[in-house]
């Protein structure tokens, strides 16, 4: 069993470096106010709602934002959620995960339906993000009490696995220990995680610190293309991309703009088949959380690519950055102020963000010129009303 699920807590004298916000949030849940939590990984977010809740003898009603993103699923669960009494229980929480596995499909109304229904609901929502602050979740940080959870120190960390060194027999030296807690920089999932992989013996030593030293060692991207193209060793393709420093999303990119400099003919087919295969796992551990499907994800990026070849390619190329990230910002930016345009007419018009673009932008100006009260309603400041009449 895994430590992370084996030692959850379950009160709230159990969870570390949280208590102020702990104390915050449990005063809403009492009041029936909705919150929106926030804070890096591993830190206790989630844990703390299930703590007040089994405190409070609340039940909780869990959903994962990846999991129903777009206008018609959230209305229909979380509309169905917040009409029904808790049978067994003295109130219920609706915790709302993941806030951000709905980035990629505001244009399908998921968020202003979220906010029209924290607006009716007459139970307590906790929502949980990692991080808040995107254009995006404006509407919703509106509607809900922010409340913050700290980066936990290494020491809270330490707390957290010594109690669990104690109760498994895990023989330990504090310096050791606050050592790995350090690594963890502030994930305390993580830092479990390692203490459980480090310890199959019951003991913890300065040797498996040193395992740690080698996985943390970054390893330029430059470095990992020239492997993965120019080597067919399997052992040192591993070794090399577990340094990797940067995201996956990004290597994956990389390897997209950089394949045809290398492969040609059926090599280079077969490399973009393994790119595609790496792509459908991480789809699946986006939409159904999944996360055992990331060796496959990481084995096709790097392996799957490298042995596309028949044989290793001779000469030295010089590969280049990918341009798809810069073009991406770029497009981000163009669009910006229209899609702020468009995301405040689509909350006062209950419609959807991409059909105001597509629908109504065309015709605000004409719209706006005929009557100057619609901007105010529509709650556009004077530079967006210029922006419309330029375009």
């Amino acid at each position: 069993m895994l430590f992370t699920d084996k030692y959850k807590p379950s009160k709230i004298s159990e969870i570390q470096g949280q208590d102020a916000a702990i104390a915050k949030l449990k005063q809403a849940i009492q009041k029936n106010k909705s919150s929106l939590v926030y804070g890096p990984v591993g830190c206790g977010k989630t844990s703390s709602v299930y703590v007040i809740a089994n405190e409070l003898n609340y039940e909780i009603l869990e959903i994962n934002a990846s999991n129903f993103r777009n206008k018609k699923n959230i209305e229909g669960i979380l509309g169905q959620a917040i009409k029904q009494k808790s049978l067994f229980y003295e109130n219920k929480i609706i915790l709302v995960d993941e806030l951000e596995g709905i980035a990629g499909r505001e244009d399908y109304g998921g968020l202003s339906a979220l906010a029209a229904l924290i607006k009716i609901t007459s139970y307590p929502l906790v929502i949980v993000a990692n991080d808040p602050w995107a254009a995006k979740f404006s509407g919703l940080r509106k509607s809900l009490g922010l409340i913050e959870f700290e980066k936990l120190s290494y020491l809270s960390i330490f707390n957290i696995l010594k109690i669990i060194c104690d109760k498994e027999d895990i023989k330990y030296d504090d310096e050791y220990l606050k050592e790995l807690a350090k690594r963890a920089n502030g994930d305390a999932r993580a830092a479990i995680n390692d203490l459980q992989m480090l310890t199959q013996d019951k003991v913890l030593n300065k040797k498996d610190l040193e395992l740690l030293d080698e996985r943390e060692t970054n390893e330029n991207v430059f470095n990992v293309l020239k492997v993965i193209f120019k080597s067919k060793d399997i052992k040192l393709i591993f070794k090399t991309f577990n340094k990797l420093n940067i995201d996956l999303n990004e290597f994956n990119l990389w390897l997209d703009e950089n394949i045809p400099k290398e492969y040609v003919k059926e090599d280079l087919a077969k490399a973009y088949d393994a790119l595609s295969k790496a792509d459908v796992f991480n789809g699946r551990i986006i939409r159904r959380q999944y996360y055992r499907f990331l060796v496959y994800r990481s084995m096709f990026l790097s392996t799957g690519v490298a042995l596309a070849k028949k044989e290793t390619y001779d000469g030295s190329t010089n590969y280049k950055r990918t341009s798809r990230i810069l073009k991406i910002w770029i497009a981000k930016q163009q669009n910006l102020k229209r899609n702020a345009i468009a995301e405040k007419i689509a909350e006062k018009t209950h419609t959807s963000k991409k059909r105001v673009i597509k629908n109504d932008l065309p015709y605000m100006k004409i719209i706006i010129k005929k009557d100057k009260y619609i901007a105010r309603e529509l709650g556009l400041e004077n530079e967006e009303v210029e922006w419309i009449n330029k375009h």
